[in-house]
Parts: C-alpha cells; structure tokens; sequence
C-alpha cells in the first residue's frame, strides 16, 4: 500500500503534467494571434499605414523648447550680424549705436525697411523688459517662436504631401540640427529668407491648381518677402517652382468657400494660362513689396535707391578692388565641411539625394503604376523637381569665392528635406536587400526600423555635441560683457540702464567709452552697454575698415531753474545719423585712421589674453598690465588657433587638444 508522501508526489507529478497541457494549449491559441500581430505591425512599418506623425500644434511646441534654448544660450556667430543690424536697430530704439559704411547713404547696401520691421516688435516687446539685455532676448524669443511657426508648417506639409516617414526624419532632422540651432535665432536677411522659405515651400510642395491661385500667390509672396526685405539672392531657389507651376498640371478641382468641390476639364492651353497668372503674380508682388522698402528707405537715406539692386550691383559686379572678395575668400569645399559640421550625415544624405533619386526610378520601379515608361518614371521627375532647390543654392555659392557659413541658411530647410528623401529611397533598398537574402517580412520590418533609427541617433548625437561645443567655448564674450550691469551702485532703482544714475538728466556727464581691439568682432552689440557707455576702437593688427557711431539722435536741452542753468538730453527722432555722410567710409575694406581713439581715452577695456599666442607692439597683453588695469570679471575662451580641430568642432568629455585663454572686461586704475 503506497504512503502518503508517494500519493502526494504522483498527484503533483499529474498537476504538473496537466499545467504544461495547459500553456501549450494556451500558446498555441495564442500563436495565430501573434502571427496577425506580426503581420499587422510589419505591413504597417513596410507601407503608410499607422506611421505615426505630430500633429501641427505638437510639432510647433516641441521645435519652439530647441528654438527657446537657442535664443537664450546661442551665441553670435558673425560681426555681420551685430553691426550691420544689431547696431541699426539700437540706434532707432536708442538714437546711439555703430554705423557701418554699408548704410551710408553714399553705398546703401542695406535696406532700413528690414530693420524698420524688427524696431516695431522691439518697442512692444519693450513693455515686457526692464533693461536693454532684456530686450535682446526678449527678441531673439520673438525669432524663436516664428522660426518653429514656419518649421512647423513645412514639417506638416511634407508628411501630408511627400510622406509620413519622409516627414518624420525632416521633423527630427529640424529638431537637433546645429545649423538650425545657430540660424533660427540669428538677426540676419539670410535667416529671415529662411523663414520665407520655409514658409514658401509649406506652399510649394503642395500640387498645383488649375483653379485657385491660393497656393502660386502665397508662394510668391513669401519668397518675393524673403528676396527682397531680407536677402535678394534667397529668389533663386524659387526656380523649381516655376518649372512645377507651368509644368505640371496638378488638381482639376478645388474646394470653394463652402466646402464645395470645384471640377474644370483640362483647358488645352493650361500651360499658357499658368504662365500669364504666374506673371501676374509676381509683379503685383514685386510691386506691392518694393513699394514700401523704397518709400521707407528714402525716410531714412533721403535719397531715391532701391536697395536690393545695390546689393545685387555690389556683390555682383563691384569693379576691380571692390565686391565681397575683399573679405576674404574660402576654398570650393568650405560648404561642404560647414555643412558636415552643422548636419553631419544629414548633409551627406542631402548631396547624395538625386543619385538616389535616379537610381530608384530604375530600381523601384515597379512601385509605381502605370503602362507606360513615361508613366513610371514621371513621379520620379516630380521628385526630381522638389530636389532642385538645395543643388541649385549649393552650386550657385560653391561657385563664389567669398564664402560664409550665414550663405547656407536659406538651403537649410532643403537639406534636411534632400536628406529624409534619401533616407526613405534607402529604407526601400534594405527591405528589397533584406527579402533577397530570404528574410521574412518581419526581419525586414525590423531592419528597416533599426537601421534608420541608428542613423537619426548617430545624427542626433554629433549635432548634440556640436551645440554643446558652440555654447559652452564660445560664450565668453556674452557673459563677461554682462559683468558691466553688475557695476551701477547697488541703491540705483529707475535709471536701470544707466552706470550714472543722473546721466540723462545732466547733460554736464560725459559718455563712457569701453575700447576693444583684437577683440572687435566679438562685440556682441550696444544692447549689452548701458545706455551712456559708448564703444571705442583702439589701434589693433587688424588693418580693415571699422564701423564708425552712427551721429547721435540726441539732444541736449538747456533750461533755467531758480537763477540755475540746468541741462538734460532727450531724444530728436530725426534719425540725421541715417542721412549723414561720414567721412573716411569706403568700399574697399580701407582703414580709416580716424576710426581709433587713443587709449588714454578708454574707461573699460575689453581684451582677450591668448598665452600660446604671439604679443605684438599693438596688441600687448593688456590683462597683465596690473599697473593700469582692474580685472573686474574673466571668463576662460577657447583659443581656436591653436586647438585641435576636432577637438573644438565638437564637444567629447575629456577630449584633450583644447587650448584656453581668458576673456576679461577690465577697469582702468584712476590714480
């Protein structure tokens, strides 16, 4: 007779065996399952269906957390941008700033309209601010929010049109660029042209209608806004549009205001009628805008000019010692070297795009529909034309021997663009790859996925490290001229712009004068001084032209109180500085001896002290001079000439090859 405990062990023994009954029984109701699941989810990932995209609202808040981070930690890049429009905009909000000889009204190279915008959103926006910084990042905020607008638009335009997957890589390729990092807060033309140019193209890529003229002239417009208040040569990418409109026919249809679907037949001289609206179109634009820059110029120049065309003039055809040349020239492959460094592979991607393209019209084929050869190669040819733009821009500038990284901005929504393209004409070769090694649909899927997620994580990574290298070694300049707000006396509660409280209310005070030499180009604009400290130049081994101050827009009004002669200065609003003609400006890059003071005459002085770097009679290291200076603040700088390339292109922890010096504001000793 068996014992209990062998009762016990056989009982067990048969609830184990009826459990592994059970989950085989269960996994295998199950695996049917599964397999529709596997199914569903690599039919989704292999076509359109379930592709996941934002919608317009989310994409504009996630764009605008980058955008925001760049305005308040982005640095300023380019001199350019401060004294050819930092500086103006100071002077119609102040009546004081730099004048540089492209806004003398003997040249007028640059249209005052342009800057005339931007001081109408600066005085509202001088509601919110307290004191001049403010109102500088209170703007580039005001750049922030419209540049993730515009992004946004194009980002939805792309998934609707083109498709789902192409718009995600845009979306992702917008979110962590360098490149858009620097130029969507930047106070230049060139990144107003690519705002008009995305916002051009949320338009363009859209098919064209024979009946509603909704999308030519919206196009237009913003390109017509970004060529000629912002940058005039930005139009040219405007080409392919032109092709587009007149030769493809697009929709039959439209939806009227009701909601109603429109039908026309096909006219047979559609080509014809495209052309005369399209012409249309542009001149009343062309009107419509010039019309104003040239009414608004001449409120400013007093001379009759139409400023787009001197800059066409000018940088064109300048004449012998003239032009942009004087400035310096790059090699034909600077772009592509800035553009790795503010893409990486996306830029790499973009210039491989119409390889790509023509490669697929054979590979691929089969995918489209149709009987005729004609019929499956010309969506290709479609897709040729929205490739044009950043080969017709990337050409054109390659071509010029005077290059600047600010050039590329009005490329930059096609590169990512070209770029997402390329991706998606590869993600159909991997499959096709994949299914030619035998693999299932699910491998494919998988395959797929995990190879472009690597790529967007490798480009996210490199950008990342770009932007951090940008903010972190190049922010010197910003802080240490932040140092002079810390200098007013601690009681000083109104005059908060002000080192001398009294300062506008006796006119007996004198200005300020801060000097920079080797240093000039990285003065990051008056908005950083108090409203009665003044830039000075002092003589450096720099041997170009200086922007000179503009003629002050301010008076000084003398009245008596109580037997007393009283002054205080206010503003004229007349804006004679505009209308002046300085002596000493030219436009061959000459130096003007005039431009300097000497520096006796210099209360602070900023200057950088670079110990691996050669001292010259002109250039000593002031920040040692303990005798006649007082560090008042430092920051460390990177010594770009003598740092590793790599090293200082990119952020790596611990990387080594990085050369430092200090970056100070000093404070003459009174003895």
């Amino acid at each position: 007779m068996p014992s209990n405990q062998e009762l016990r062990s056989r009982s067990n023994k048969k609830t184990s065996k009826g459990a592994k009954k059970a989950e085989a029984a269960k996994a295998s109701a199950a695996r049917p399952q599964q397999n529709v699941q596997d199914a569903r989810a690599a039919r989704d990932l292999l076509t359109e269906a379930g592709t996941f995209s934002f919608s317009f609202n989310s994409a504009f808040r996630i764009l605008l957390i980058a955008r925001i981070t760049s305005a308040l930690f982005g640095v300023i890049q380019d001199c350019d941008e401060v004294f050819n429009y930092w500086e103006p905009l100071h002077y119609l909000q102040h009546g004081t700033g730099m004048q540089t000889w492209e806004y003398s009204p003997e040249f007028g190279i640059r249209t005052w309209a342009y800057i005339a915008v931007h001081s109408i959103v600066a005085t509202l926006a001088n509601i919110l601010a307290t004191h001049k910084m403010q109102l500088f990042y209170l703007l580039r905020l005001v750049f922030a929010s419209i540049s993730a607008y515009v992004e946004s638009r194009f980002y939805r335009t792309v998934t609707e049109e083109i498709n789902p997957h192409v718009g995600r890589y845009v979306f992702v390729g917008l979110f962590f660029s360098a490149g858009m990092f620097n130029a969507s807060t930047a106070f230049l033309p060139s990144s107003f042209a690519m705002w008009m140019t995305f916002l051009a193209f949320s338009y363009a890529l859209r098919p064209p209608n024979q009946i509603s003229s909704r999308r030519t002239f919206r196009n237009v417009l913003c390109l017509g806004l970004g060529a000629l208040l912002g940058w005039p040569f930005s139009a040219v990418v405007g080409i392919p549009f032109v092709v587009d409109e007149i030769m493809v026919y697009g929709h039959d249809g439209a939806m009227d205001r009701q909601g109603r679907v429109v039908q026309v037949i096909r006219p047979a001289n559609w080509r014809v009628q495209r052309t005369i609206r399209l012409v249309k179109i542009i001149a009343t634009c062309f009107v419509g805008i010039s019309v104003p820059i040239i009414l608004v110029d001449y409120f400013f120049y007093r001379r009759l000019m139409f400023v787009p065309l001197n800059i066409v003039l000018y940088n064109v055809f300048g004449g012998e010692n003239q032009g942009p040349d004087i400035f310096g020239i790059e090699p034909w492959y600077y772009y592509i070297v800035n553009g790795f460094l503010n893409f990486n592979i996306m830029f790499l991607l973009a210039l491989a795009s119409a390889p790509f393209a023509i490669i697929a019209a054979f590979v691929d084929r089969e995918r489209v529909p149709g009987s005729t050869l004609m019929d499956k190669m010309w969506p290709y040819a479609q897709l040729g034309i929205k490739l044009l733009p950043f080969y017709i821009w990337i050409t054109i500038f390659t071509f010029q021997p005077h290059k600047e990284e600010r050039f590329l901005y009005v490329a930059y929504p096609f590169v990512v663009l070209n770029a997402a393209i390329s991706l998606f004409l590869a993600r159909g070769w991997v499959s096709r790859s994949a299914r030619a090694f035998g693999a299932s649909v699910l491998v494919r899927a998988n395959v797929v996925r995990y190879v472009n997620f690597a790529i967007l994580v490798v480009y996210s990574i490199i950008s990342i490290s770009r932007i951090v290298s940008i903010t972190t070694r190049y922010r010197a300049p910003a802080r240490v001229y932040s140092a002079l707000w810390q200098e007013r006396a601690p009681d000083q509660l109104i005059n908060l712009n002000y080192f001398q409280e009294n300062y506008p209310m006796d006119g007996t005070l004198e200005d300020i004068n801060l000097c920079v030499g080797k240093e000039w180009y990285r003065f990051p604009g008056s908005y950083f001084l108090p409203s009665d400290m003044r830039l000075r130049f002092i003589k450096s081994d720099f041997d170009g032209m200086l922007p000179k101050p503009f003629v002050p827009d301010i008076k000084t009004v003398t009245y008596e109180e109580n037997g007393e002669l009283l002054t205080y200065r206010t503003r004229e609003y007349s804006f004679k500085g505009a209308r002046t003609i300085q002596p000493g400006f030219n436009s061959y890059n000459k130096a003007d001896p005039n431009a300097y003071v000497n520096i006796e005459q210099c209360d602070y002085l900023v200057d950088a002290d670079y110990p691996l770097r050669p001292v010259s009679t002109r250039e000593p290291r002031y920040i040692q001079d303990e005798k006649n200076w007082e560090v008042v603040d430092c920051a460390p700088a990177l010594d770009p000439v003598n740092s590793n390339r790599l090293s200082r292109a990119f952020y790596v922890p611990g990387s080594g090859g990085l050369a430092w010096g200090e970056y100070c504001l000093l404070k003459k000793r009174r003895s």
